[in-house]
This record gives C-alpha cells, structure tokens and sequence, in this order.
C-alpha cells in the first residue's frame, strides 16, 4: 500500500492511500471507532455486516464502531481511497450526537444506512481534502483545525444523509440480516448453533453455509471477534481484564486471553486505559 498523506494523533488516524495488491477474499475486521471511506477509483467490492456493496468513484462508506467489515481489491487498477478513523472524543460535546447522526448503531442497522454511491453533487472530496491539507501545517496548529475540518465534514455528510437516500445493499440475505441482527443484539449472553437453527427454522450445516458466504466468517468467529472488540472498549474504559471478560460473554479468563491475543496480536492487558486503539491499516 503507497500512502500519499496520512495524519495521526491519540484521538484520529487519516490517510490517503493507493493499493494495487488484489485479493480473492475480503479483509474482515472490526474495531471500537468510527470509521469513513470515501472511495476514488479502482476495482473493489465492501463487504459489511453481510452486505456487499460495488463501489463507484465518489463513494461513501460510514461504518459504525462495532461492525464487522472488509474490502477485496479485485484488480491491479490502482484502488485509490481516503479512510478516517476516529475517536468521537474528538468532536465537541455540544454538537457530537447531531455529526454522528449519519451513522446507525449496530442494534438498529440493516445494510441501507452506510452506502452513497454519488456524493459529488455534495462536494464531500472537498472535505477530505481539505483534512489532507492539514498535514503541511505545524502541529500546533494541526491540532487545533483537525476537529473543525472533521465536524464541517460530518456536518456536509449528515446533510447529505437527510436529503439523499442511500443506497440499497447487494448481495444480501434476509435471513442472514436477521441472523446478524440478533447475533448482535444477545452477543454477551450464551449463543449456540442448535439455538439459532431453532430460531430460524434452519439446519446447522445450512446456516453455517449461508453465513459464511454472506460474512466471509463463521458465525463462531463472528461473535468471538465482536466479543474481543466489546471488551477491547471495556478495558480502555478502565475495567480489568478479569471484568471485561465476563462482561464481554467469556466463560473463562483463559479462553478470552487466547482469543484476544490471537485477533489483536497482544495481551489485554495492554489496552486498559488506553486512550485511542487505532486500526491496522485496511
């Protein structure tokens, strides 16, 4: 990946990049941030929460803290993109609920809310660069235009929400988006296949079937990622790891200990209290 501009401080990261490097599956992940992906050219599919999406230039994509996620490059045409992390501790607190209204909560999301396919009319690259042109200035007053740029790029964005409809998902099961939805809504509570098959009126072999084609993952990896997010969140707001990990659905420390330093590559001990956990990269 070439990164042409990139910005990072404990409470954002931004960059723009280019990528040429072409994959046959998505790139799944989730984390505890917001994030936004604001799609310039190339060949590349987004694949969230079992949604598909088939982006165009000056696409727009908002992904939520907690959602589950990926993108799959799908030529050597250079894929170009801009992509903000971001803590909301960074928006001022008066104003903060109004610039994240644009984004759905996992407990109420369907797949329609996240995808604008034409954002040009809005002058949304505007925006992002105006954020890019941020990192020529000092830091002293980097840090301090950062937040403005940012709330005047939520505020065109949620405009852009109210007055134009986002796009349909593609590729989605019915089935699959209400599997996800109560995966999501009970994912600290006891969840077993035989439990869903019931629910939903499907075998086990076919469930399995359909949601790793919808998700690219296991429902078993589904809810064990989302649970080591969930915890991630709990141990960067001060609780111990031994809490968080009840808190989070875990049976036992040493289960949640593996799992966690398996998805994040270190210890849970490193991220209480943490101020900001940023993404890898993707």
């Amino acid at each position: 990946m070439k990164i042409f501009t990139q910005i990072q401080n404990d409470k954002m990261l931004f960059t723009y990049s280019m990528s040429e490097d072409v994959g046959d599956r998505y790139s799944l992940h989730c984390h505890n941030i917001y994030e936004i992906y604001y799609f310039i050219e190339g060949e590349a599919d987004y694949l969230v929460e079992g949604h598909e999406y088939h982006p165009t230039p000056h696409s727009l994509l908002l992904i939520s803290p907690n959602v589950f996620h990926g993108v799959k490059v799908n030529s050597t045409k250079p894929y170009r993109r801009y992509a903000l992390h971001f803590d909301p501790e960074i928006l001022s607190l008066e104003r903060r609920h109004l610039l994240l209204s644009a984004f759905p909560s996992i407990e109420k999301y369907s797949g329609k809310e996240v995808f604008y396919p034409d954002t040009e009319h809005y002058r949304i690259h505007s925006f992002f660069q105006s954020i890019a042109d941020c990192s020529t200035l000092p830091p002293n007053l980097q840090i301090n235009l950062l937040p403005i740029y940012m709330e005047a790029l939520l505020s065109q964005i949620m405009l852009m929400c109210i007055a134009n409809p986002a796009a349909v998902e593609h590729n989605s099961s019915k089935t699959v988006t209400n599997i996800i939805a109560h995966l999501n809504k009970h994912l600290t509570e006891p969840i077993s296949l035989d439990q869903i098959s019931e629910i939903f009126f499907i075998s086990k072999h076919h469930l399995n079937k359909v949601f790793r084609k919808a998700t690219g993952t296991t429902v078993g990896d589904y809810l064990l990622y989302k649970r080591i997010i969930y915890a991630q969140q709990l141990l960067i707001n001060g609780y111990n790891a031994g809490q968080a990990a009840s808190e989070a659905g875990f049976g036992d420390y040493s289960s949640f200990y593996r799992a966690y330093s398996k998805f994040l590559g270190h210890s849970p001990l490193k991220d209480r209290g943490a101020l900001f956990s940023l993404p890898d990269g993707r």
